[in-house]
């Protein structure tokens, strides 16, 4: 299984989902250009299908001739255009709090903005912290705990003004300025898939979700009490359901 995590995050978002993986199953869980362990933005990409084809040259390095892929906001994005590009290879897709669709242009105005503070300052201001940490984690209705919270903000204030210009912030722009793959999203209705998104989700509505799995023939679950980051507010419910999944794709392979 591969697993890709969210814009703003790391690996080790799937904390909860790897430990209950691991047991059955060879966990590939890389971190994006300037997140976590990986280093800076490759000069000359210019957008997500670029990221996504990244992703498929570290595959083909580990030789895994099939596998599941399991993504997260961008990290479904690009799992669901592994899942395009790659439908012989991809035996199972998970997109979570994602859409396939271009940016609608009121959150794209917004998000972009959002960005252009982040540049202007350098870092995040307590402001933008509070402002973002709303974004992934809803405190009047998600399950976040503070301590999820706290590591968080702690994430995004360990990048320096450097890696925040050269990594974060160019893939931010390739997020809101994505390409639309709707159209093509019937191509994925012979290989088994599930969608989720959190109940309370503001990045990605529920509504987008909803649209995706109709669009491909597949289940859609809403995550109970979690907004944009709902394997980690609610890891049990989450874990669960791909559990399910797994076991059902099994049985009909």
């Amino acid at each position: 299984m591969v697993l890709l995590h969210s814009y703003l995050a790391n690996a080790f978002m799937w904390t909860p989902q790897v430990q209950a993986l691991e047991t059955r199953y060879r966990v590939i869980v890389p971190d994006l250009w300037g997140h976590g362990s990986s280093g800076a933005l490759p000069e000359g990409t210019h957008d997500l299908s670029a990221l996504t084809r990244h992703v498929a040259a570290l595959i083909d390095s580990l030789d895994l001739e099939t596998y599941v892929v399991a993504g997260q906001s961008v990290g479904g994005m690009m799992a669901g255009e592994l899942a395009l590009s790659s439908p012989t290879r991809v035996k199972g897709l998970i997109m979570m709090g994602t859409y396939l669709g271009q940016e609608p242009a009121k959150p794209q105005d917004y998000f972009m903005r959002l960005l252009d503070r982040i540049d202007a300052d350098g870092t995040f201001t307590p402001a933008l912290l509070d402002e973002i940490t709303a974004l992934f984690f809803q405190s009047d209705v998600s399950g976040a705990t503070p301590s999820l919270k706290a590591s968080f903000q702690r994430q995004l204030l360990s990048w320096s003004m450097e890696t925040l210009r050269q990594s974060i912030l160019p893939i931010g722009r390739m997020i809101f300025q994505r390409r639309d793959l709707c159209s093509r999203l019937h191509e994925l209705s012979s290989t088994p898939t599930l969608v989720m998104c959190g109940e309370h989700d503001r990045v990605r509505p529920t509504s987008e979700s909803v649209d995706m799995a109709q669009r491909i023939g597949c289940r859609y679950i809403e995550v109970p009490g979690a907004s944009h980051t709902s394997n980690l507010e609610q890891p049990e419910f989450v874990t669960r359901a791909w559990l399910g999944f797994l076991a059902e794709r099994e049985a009909r392979a």
